[in-house]
């Protein structure tokens, strides 16, 4: 699922836990890049188990 708002959009997608394998989901706002030799910036990651988590949110870097 996907929402665009001008420079930023927000991803949501389910995915495997990888401490236990739990079913997450993992809701990304990006704000997009301005050239596109440079990824987009990660403004806000969420999971609904545990937003603190970083092993998560390394895979979306």
């Amino acid at each position: 699922m996907e929402q665009e708002r001008d420079n930023e959009y927000t991803i949501t997608r389910e995915y495997h836990c990888p401490t236990d394998r739990s079913k997450v989901t993992h809701t990304i706002v990006f704000k997009k890049a301005t050239c596109t030799r440079v990824d987009d910036i990660i403004l806000h990651f969420h999971c609904n188990r545990d937003s603190k988590c970083v092993k998560c949110q390394q895979n979306y870097l």
